[in-house]
């Protein structure tokens, strides 16, 4: 690492021993230990589904998302409600309070995106059931066969993700027999599934159908390629090197299959930056083209918007009746003469106008109290494109600053785990902003869309733009003394900012749901990494 300059008049009279190394700041905005998704989550996208927690993770550099699953329920069953809810503990110095982050605005930056996800199936399965269904929806309509092209592809992607993860899981047990039996299995079920689907896709009907059966045969291609190249470093990194020459060769035959099909996205040893941008681009249109078929419709609407609304005109029709009243009284019992003056008269006559200002604004604001404790801020309702008629899932959101005594003491003491003292509390004071979204699955109306669907997966994100417009300069100078060589050194240092979230997913009416923690570091930069604290 680089050494700190010193100042000549901080140089000392004795030839230091040692000097400090001075912190170097990465141009990249995240620490390697939290680095953004590996090349092979970004491409597939997190589209399987299960029972694992929610995991955050740096979108950008002022984006943290996470995906939460909402399992369907099964036949015969009602609706499963699930509770997302999460409280961030931000540093008051960022100046985020109700005043200064109104709701409007806190929804701007809570942003999600809600599509199907399709259960995953063993390759054996997608072979022998899926293909056959392919290849018949090929030879109707293309509507019909575009569609289940891309959700074709939608369940190779599911089945590639649980399949890396699968494989990742063996090597942290270090089971390298387990490992070598299960990646050449995989190459063998791989490499059948897309020869049956190559056979199949040359079916296709119509000139539309045609061109998406190529963009589908390359998203596959590009998926496995991907899969096999990620784990092929992997294992090599690892010391296992011919088993990740063997699967490097399934790698390299799909680039060589697109390249002999006339197909894109074939990438070469001496790519220029103009050709990785190219890569780029290519494989997120055909994720998109692919994906985007898994895609909920989404209506929103505010939930107690019309309670509201009936409530301010009651407030008005009081304040009225007070204004009317008072006119009545003064306009029967008395004239202006009344009033030895008609200054006086219009005295009373303004008050009485503010007076009923006063009790329709008043009256408004108690309401306005009244019905956010009691209504979500915002419902939304999930539906098929194909089938609109059926609502899947409603969610409901809520947001708010809330007071410290509001928050529940499980929260407090996750918050508070890594704390030795309670005087911490003055030293670091934080607003604390909260999140809650309850979801219903209606099994009935997911399996109606396609039966093929499992749940609906949600990708939460958080544009933290706004929460970093009052930060500091992401780099201080800092002297600092060394009490073994007796010098003094100047540095510059990173002037960064804790987030602490904590959060859980839990069913409807499961109390004891245990609460999570990570930690989110900042600067002005943007967001330096995302660390889990247990």
């Amino acid at each position: 690492m680089a050494k700190p300059q010193r100042k000549p008049e901080e140089r000392p009279s004795v030839p230091p021993k040692k000097r400090l190394a001075k912190p170097r700041l990465r141009a990249a905005p995240f620490d390697p230990e939290v680095a953004p998704p590996a090349e092979w989550a970004t491409l597939l996208g997190d589209l399987s589904p299960g029972n694992r927690d929610p995991e955050w993770r740096v979108h950008d550099r002022t984006h943290i998302e996470l995906a939460v699953d909402y399992p369907a329920p099964a036949e015969g069953k009602e609706g499963d409600e699930h509770v997302w809810e999460a409280y961030f503990f931000v540093p008051k110095s960022l100046r985020l309070d109700p005043q200064t982050y109104p709701k409007d605005e806190i929804y701007r930056d809570f942003q999600s995106y809600v599509r199907f996800a399709v259960a995953q199936r063993p390759f054996l399965e997608l072979t022998r059931a899926g293909v056959p269904k392919l290849r018949a929806a090929l030879a109707m309509g293309e509507q019909v066969a575009v569609r289940e092209l891309r959700l074709f592809a939608s369940e190779v992607r599911t089945s590639l993700l649980a399949a890396r993860r699968h494989l990742d899981e063996i090597r942290r047990a270090d089971d390298d027999e387990t490992l070598e039996s299960a990646s050449r299995t995989l190459l063998v079920r791989l490499r059948e599934l897309l020869d049956a689907a190559r056979e199949a896709l040359p079916e296709a009907q119509t000139p539309g159908a045609r061109i998406a059966a190529r963009w589908i045969d390359e998203d596959l291609s590009l998926m496995t390629e991907t899969i096999l190249s990620s784990l092929s470093l992997d294992l090599r990194r690892e010391g296992n090197q011919e088993l990740a020459a063997l699967i490097a060769a399934g790698a390299v035959h799909e680039a060589r299959y697109r390249r002999s099909a006339g197909l894109d996205g074939v990438g070469h040893a001496k790519v220029s930056k103009r050709e990785v941008e190219h890569l780029e681009f290519r494989r997120h249109v055909l994720k998109r083209f692919s994906g985007s078929v898994l895609q909920a419709t989404r209506e929103f609407s505010e939930a107690g918007r019309f309670t509201l609304q009936v409530l301010y005109a009651v407030a008005a029709s009081l304040a009225m009746t007070f204004a009317v009243a008072a006119a009545a009284y003064h306009g029967t019992q008395h004239d202006v003469s009344a009033f030895h003056s008609p200054w006086v008269w219009a005295l009373v006559v303004v008050l009485a106008y503010a007076g009923k200002d006063r009790i329709k604004a008043t009256l408004q604001n108690v309401f306005t109290r009244w019905v956010e404790k009691r209504f979500p801020d915002r419902r939304w309702r999930l539906r098929d494109a194909d089938h609109p008629r059926s609502v899947a899932a409603t969610l409901t959101e809520r947001s708010a600053f809330v007071g410290r005594d509001a928050v529940p003491p499980e929260v407090i003491a996750t918050r508070n785990s890594t704390r030795e003292h309670s005087l911490e509390e003055h030293a670091r004071p934080e607003e604390v902003l909260w999140h809650q979204k309850t979801c219903r699955v209606d099994g009935a109306a997911v399996r109606e869309a396609d039966p093929r669907y499992a749940a609906l997966t949600e990708v939460f994100r958080l544009d933290l733009r706004r929460w970093l417009v009052h930060t500091d300069d992401p780099k201080q100078r800092i002297v600092f003394a060394d009490p073994n060589d007796a010098h003094v050194y100047a540095a510059i240092a990173p002037r960064v900012y804790n987030i602490a979230i904590v959060y859980r997913l839990r069913r409807a009416g499961e109390a004891n749901a245990p609460w999570r923690r990570i930690r989110l570091i900042v600067s002005r930069k943007g967001i330096r990494r995302i660390e889990q604290v247990t």
